[in-house]
């Protein structure tokens, strides 16, 4: 018990860390399966647009 209370701050900060990474690579999935861009800037100016799979 002592321990745990003793890393509770660092177990509370790696708890929204996981939880934003997370929410981040859901983003990501749900965008990928709308076929939107992920990278978040578009795909008109992009050099590596003849490589993505929702433009051929």
């Amino acid at each position: 018990m002592d321990w745990f209370v003793n890393n509770l701050g660092t177990i509370i900060v790696s708890l929204l860390l996981a939880a934003v990474v997370a929410l981040i690579v859901v983003n990501h999935i749900r965008k990928k399966k709308q076929g939107k861009s992920t990278c978040g800037c578009g795909c008109a100016d992009c050099p590596m647009k003849k490589k993505c799979d929702h433009n051929s």
